[in-house]
């Protein structure tokens, strides 16, 4: 099944960490032509593979992963494909991620010429992650690790809160275990696209009860929180296998349904640039995840990222636990030995893994934001970092980073903790193209942008009209000059931040010298793909229709039964939108779904899709 042979264990239960600080979204080069440097950027292929941890990795061996450039055309990405043989399997537009399907001889021309294409800002394998249990001798004791991280006394402070949700994703989650099944609120499985959640092999049962199992009922073994109800979000198969885009996915489901922290007990994913854009889009819209470190007990180059937080494992004793992955990656460390918790059948059993070292600190930070739920993720994370007992050599370390997760202070401390209002805007600044310049093909506008609290999102727009959104640093945006009239534009940049704060635009002016490739005046084309006109659904559904306009693309707006529900900026001449409807919350009979197209030139188009609830 897969183009590699290994033995891989999700994080808790055993193996891979690391990252690598190659910057996988591309390469800036200059070429000349008559007024500046052209700004090419091509992606490097397979950059996540310059971490050892990773290229140990199996990948899928008919697939990659590419990240397109904002903006980029529909239509050119479309001849690109037909062109070098490759198909669209699966797309995720929240992180610009496709995936595309390949002969596995063809994988490797295939890259390189996809890589080559310009519209592509990174290109991945998709790797492969396992997971099974490593359990211990149950003579070690039940659940030491609670007065290990001080859990009883921040009991006496907090029990959690039923309002703030936890998302587990991971293998499923065995729901109606009688430890478990007054936590669990739901779930989906995303690597099947069903509702089937539960758990084939036992990981994500085993990581639900260190989290969440239910105290206080004269049975089984307790968990870390009391309240926090908890969405089980299964990417993997029967036999615990999942990938990199499985595994972004979920992360990506959890945030859209509202989930504030999501534990990921997978590894390695410290290099993964796939995951990284969904922790990345999960940070900027209030939502902390959390991931296990690795069990290879060896040391990493990676660096991992600001915006989640890596976990090691530490014995009973305070030591560093031999299976435990160490490097610059690793934020915080956490019981990981004999940890004892609920089993698939209604069962118990212990386990060791920094697979249970992450739940732990899950459920911490569960507590933590729970008696200050106004905290921002990132305070959140600075808590738990400050309040950490130091272990190790003094300060910060690769081995256990900034310490030992400390509930009751950390507790404490976010019970103090202010949140700040944020009324500072982003600033942002052009870095490519020069003002005033002409261009007659293909090319990158790329901006800078910073703020204390964090950018969220860069917009590009052309002449006022919403073209494209990067949400990740380095921003790049390409610009199809044959897509738009011949003459001069005006391209504004503006930053928004993680509290809503909008920059002031930077702007500047292009002389598009090409032809244009369009013709203007005509009506945008809306086709619903899926589901059909007049079906009975059930259920959540992913609603699916295809757009073309040859003016150029610029909003979409979804609309419920007359009430507006999404807006998104598109761009281009065609594109495939999606609207994730939950219409399990809606009431029984005939319901509206309305899709509103304005295209570059203001004009609006609408589609209606009528579907029924019974």
């Amino acid at each position: 099944m897969f183009a590699k042979v290994l033995s891989i264990v999700a994080c808790g239960f055993a193996v891979f960490s690391a990252s690598c600080a190659t910057d996988p979204r591309g390469v800036i080069r200059g070429s000349g032509d008559s007024d500046e440097p052209v700004l090419e950027i091509a992606p490097s292929v397979f950059t996540d593979d310059e971490d050892p941890a990773l290229a140990a990795l199996p990948t899928v061996p008919n697939e990659l992963l590419v990240q397109i450039f904002p903006g980029a055309d529909p239509d050119g990405l479309a001849a690109l494909y037909d062109r070098v043989g490759v198909q669209v399997d699966q797309t995720i537009p929240e992180i610009d991620l496709t995936v595309l399907r390949v002969e596995p001889e063809e994988l490797e021309s295939a890259a390189q010429q996809l890589a080559s294409s310009g519209l592509l800002e990174n290109l991945q394998r998709n790797y492969v992650y396992g997971a099974s249990l490593v359990p211990d001798d149950p003579q070690y004791g039940l659940q030491a690790h609670l007065p290990q991280i001080d859990a009883p006394q921040a009991w006496e402070q907090t029990i959690g809160s039923e309002d703030m949700l936890i998302a587990l994703v991971d293998t499923g989650v065995q729901p109606d275990h009688p430890d478990l099944a007054d936590r669990i609120v739901g779930g989906w499985n995303v690597y099947d696209h069903n509702s089937d959640f539960g758990d084939g092999m036992g990981h994500g049962t085993a990581v639900a009860g260190v989290i969440a199992a239910v105290a206080d009922n004269d049975l089984g073994v307790t968990g870390v929180t009391w309240s926090n109800p908890v969405l089980a979000i299964r990417a993997a198969d029967e036999e615990g296998t999942s990938t990199s885009r499985h595994l972004a996915a979920g992360i990506l489901y959890a945030v859209g349904q509202g989930a504030r922290l999501i534990n990921i007990s997978f590894a390695p994913l410290q290099s993964n640039s796939i995951v990284k854009s969904a922790a990345v889009n999960a940070a900027n819209r209030g939502s902390l995840v959390i991931m296990s470190a690795g069990n290879t007990g060896q040391t990493y180059p990676a660096i991992g990222y600001d915006q989640s937080l890596f976990v090691g494992a530490i014995t009973a004793t305070d030591r560093l636990a031999s299976f435990s992955d160490k490097g610059p990656f690793v934020d915080l460390v956490a019981p990981g030995s004999a940890i004892r918790s609920t089993a698939l059948n209604g069962g118990y059993r212990l386990n060791s893994g920094t697979s249970f070292s992450a739940p732990i600190v899950t459920g911490v930070a569960a507590l933590a934001w729970s008696v200050n739920p106004n905290l921002s993720p990132s305070l959140i994370r600075d808590i738990l970092a400050s309040t950490a007992k130091d272990l190790g050599i003094r300060g910060e370390d690769d081995s256990y980073g900034h310490g030992a997760v400390q509930a009751a202070v950390a507790v404490k401390a976010a019970t103090e903790a202010v949140a700040q209002v944020d009324v500072t805007p982003p600033t942002v600044g052009v870095i490519r193209p020069m003002d005033g310049s002409s261009k007659d093909r293909r090319f990158i506008v790329s901006a800078s942008a910073a703020d204390d609290a964090g950018v969220a999102e860069v917009l590009l727009s052309i002449d006022g009209i919403p073209f494209a959104t990067d949400t990740q640093a380095p921003y790049h945006f390409v610009v199809d000059p044959g897509l738009f009239s011949r003459g001069s534009h005006e391209l504004a940049l503006e930053a928004v931040d993680t509290s809503g704060n909008r920059s002031h635009p930077g702007t500047l002016t292009v002389e598009f010298a090409a032809s244009p490739s369009t013709t203007f005046g005509t009506a945008t084309v809306i086709s619903f793909l899926s589901p059909e006109d007049g079906s009975t659904v059930s259920g959540n559904r992913s609603i699916r229709a295809s757009i073309e306009d040859t003016n150029g693309l610029a909003t979409v707006e979804w609309f419920v039964d007359g009430k507006s529900a999404v807006v998104n900026a598109v761009g281009g001449a065609s594109a495939i939108v999606t609207f994730f409807w939950r219409s399990d919350e809606a009431a029984s009979g005939s319901h509206t779904i309305t899709l509103i197209v304005t295209d570059a030139f203001g004009s609006v188009t609408q589609s209606e899709l009528t579907l029924i609830i019974e």
